[in-house]
């Protein structure tokens, strides 16, 4: 059922029997929303669309005045115009018909005096009755719809009843994925008109519903035909059906990202190298992506600092997943204690890094927006492999970049670009290297430790400018008689030759790798 008024229903009332189409005829199918009756020449604001306007002509008697109603009558995309002849107007001329016939404008004439206010109160009441049986139908389908989620097993229940009840083609585009149809053999009609869609933006026989889970896009829904126009009615049932879709889908990951469980012991044993290859490479053959064995990978491992409140990760881990989906990547994933530890393959293979940098940004995002507010999460992206055989190494310098950054937030998320910290962090793992660096700096952290002083700062800013005295007191805020001072101070403290230039590159190194591991207690331990 349309639930729209045509041009063409008029005729069967009481009023319309002795009314004649003079032209348009091409636009008897043209649906009517409301009545409007009309005396000025100047439509301006008064018609919005499809509008079945009437009027006597009382300002339309010259030809030219006519013509351009009716011009402006079409660009407002009126259903149709209705005249009385009589006083004002006896005949519609040529050029008039004309336009109407070419544009789908129905003009129908009486050609005796009827009450415009019976039939404005006539259609109106039909139009209002049929919004109201609409809103009753489409109320009764959103429960019926809404019940049959909770009994069904798959989505596709859903799209069939949508396919039986509309008895229109429909078609369901997860992102990343080829449609699905309802039924399966129109495919090729899908192709032709949705191009005309997209290209002409040709709506009548074409239309879509995007499907969003927690604000992001997972797919779209599209109902086709070629055999009507699609009218509001199917449009609300659209919208109806794909917001129960959602609500299904997300139930459904949901409950599937609680159930993932089963996979641990194998992505436990990926990361850690301890794996049998036919078993992973089984394993990866048996997803949805037949590409998974041939493309680059790496881990990212999010570190969740401890929160007062309790937090069900499911949602955020259903999210993230989808932005990284939506992005090209396809995701295994582990949660530990205060970790998400995401297996990550690049399906894509190209601009890689600046689409990670988007999704975790993404993902900040929803934090912030979201009921994670308070969760603080810091994320690193271990070393990215060619090779799925070599995931445990990315895993080991995912891990690597996790220690750097939970110290330094505003360096960057990836091992790569981590250089000089990634080899400071290795001199820190080495017990004989850090206690090397301890004891030859030992006497300036005392020094500052005793003295309130600035010593260990001053050597440091002093290298970072090329030990240029103008620039480091200007840095320090100081003035040059006090960096001399200190200049004094640290030469007599560890001698004057830490500038010479294969000592002074070993001095940078233990400043970086001491600046955040020398405590007071290291000081007590030394001095014994």
């Amino acid at each position: 059922m349309s639930y729209s008024l045509r041009i063409q229903d008029l005729f069967d009332k009481k009023h319309f029997k002795e009314a004649k189409i003079l032209a348009g005829h091409g636009g008897v199918l043209n649906a009517i929303k409301w009545v409007h009756i009309l005396e000025s020449k100047e439509i301006g604001t008064f018609i919005k669309g499809n509008e079945l306007v009437l009027t006597t002509g009382i300002q339309l008697t010259q030809e030219k005045t006519l013509f351009e109603f009716v011009e402006q009558l079409i660009s407002k995309e009126a259903a149709g115009l209705c005249i009385e002849f009589g006083e004002h107007i006896q005949t519609v001329p040529s050029n008039v018909i004309e336009l109407a016939n070419l544009n789908n404008l129905p003009i129908i004439v009486f050609k005796e005096i009827v009450p415009f206010i019976e039939i404005t109160q006539e259609i109106h009441s039909m139009i209002i009755n049929q919004q109201y049986e609409m809103i009753k139908r489409l109320e009764n389908y959103s429960q019926e719809i809404n019940k049959l989620t909770l009994k069904i097993t798959h989505y596709e229940h859903i799209l069939m009843r949508l396919y039986k009840y509309l008895n229109i083609n429909v078609a369901f585009n997860i992102d990343g994925q080829q449609p699905s149809f309802f039924p399966n053999e129109k495919q090729h009609m899908y192709m032709k008109l949705r191009d005309k869609y997209e290209k002409n933006n040709e709506r009548k026989h074409f239309a879509k519903c995007e499907v969003n889970i927690l604000e992001e896009s997972y797919g779209e829904v599209c109902i086709f035909t070629e055999n009507r126009t699609i009218n509001e009615f199917e449009l609300l049932v659209l919208d109806r059906t794909v917001t129960a879709l959602s609500q299904y889908l997300l139930r459904s990951l949901y409950i599937e990202e609680k159930q993932n469980i089963y996979s641990r012991v194998l992505l436990e044993s990926w990361l850690n190298g301890s794996f049998e290859e036919s078993v992973i490479t089984s394993f990866l053959q048996e997803q949805s992506f037949h590409t998974l064995v041939d493309c680059s990978y790496f881990v990212l491992i999010d570190h969740i600092k401890n929160s007062k409140k309790e937090y069900d990760l499911n949602y955020y881990k259903l999210y993230s997943r989808n932005i990284f989906e939506n992005k090209g990547f396809v995701i295994f994933l582990l949660e530990e204690k205060q970790r998400l530890i995401y297996i990550i393959a690049d399906i894509y293979g190209y601009d890689t890094k600046k689409r990670i940098v988007d999704c975790i940004e993404k993902i900040k995002n929803f934090r912030k927006n979201n009921n994670y507010i308070d969760l603080n999460v810091t994320s690193a992206v271990g070393q990215i492999v060619n090779d799925y055989k070599l995931v445990h190494q990315s895993f080991e310098t995912a891990q690597d970049t996790l220690l750097i950054r939970q110290n330094a937030h505003q360096l960057s998320y990836f091992y790569e670009d981590l250089y000089l910290h990634q080899l400071i962090l290795q001199m820190q793992k080495n017990k004989a290297i850090m206690d090397l660096a301890k004891n030859y700096l030992y006497p300036l952290y005392e020094y500052d430790a005793k003295n309130n002083g600035n010593l260990i700062e001053t050597l440091q800013v002093y290298l970072q400018c090329n030990c240029l005295k103008n620039e480091t007191a200007k840095k320090l805020f100081i003035v040059r008689q006090t960096l001399y001072h200190r200049l004094t101070k640290i030469e007599s403290l560890i001698g004057t030759d830490y500038m010479l230039p294969p000592k002074r590159l070993a001095v940078e190194l233990m400043l970086l790798a001491t600046q955040d591991h020398f405590q007071f207690k290291d000081l007590e331990k030394l001095s014994l």
